[in-house]
């Protein structure tokens, strides 16, 4: 029963571990793509909205997260971005006013 405990706390803090890990990929990306794309990204807004399990291109298990953030132009204008991470690699970029980057 003790073992139990341990091995579920174990597993609990491994994904907090790799979740923060996943925020932080997640969030320089958006600051990288705002910056290549000479927009502004809103602070605070990189939030996780999906998350599931899927193979990668080597047919192995990996949890894809997809992360939704909100940037702004020129004066109040807001719009949303989406980054999809498989694991710890980021898969895409999409943004509202531009295309699609495909990585």
């Amino acid at each position: 029963m003790e073992l139990l405990i341990i091995v579920g706390i174990g597993a609990v803090l491994l994904y907090w571990r790799s979740a923060g890990r996943s925020k932080e990929i997640a969030v320089n990306a958006a600051r990288r793509e705002c910056s290549r794309c000479n927009v502004q990204l809103l602070d605070q807004t990189v939030i996780l909205i999906k998350l599931s399990a899927s193979r990668d291109e080597k047919d192995r298990w990996r949890v894809w997260r997809s992360y939704r953030f909100e940037y702004a132009t020129f004066g109040e204008d807001r719009f949303l971005g989406r980054i999809i991470l498989l694991g710890q690699r980021v898969v895409r970029i999409e943004m509202e006013t531009f295309n699609p980057v495909i990585h």
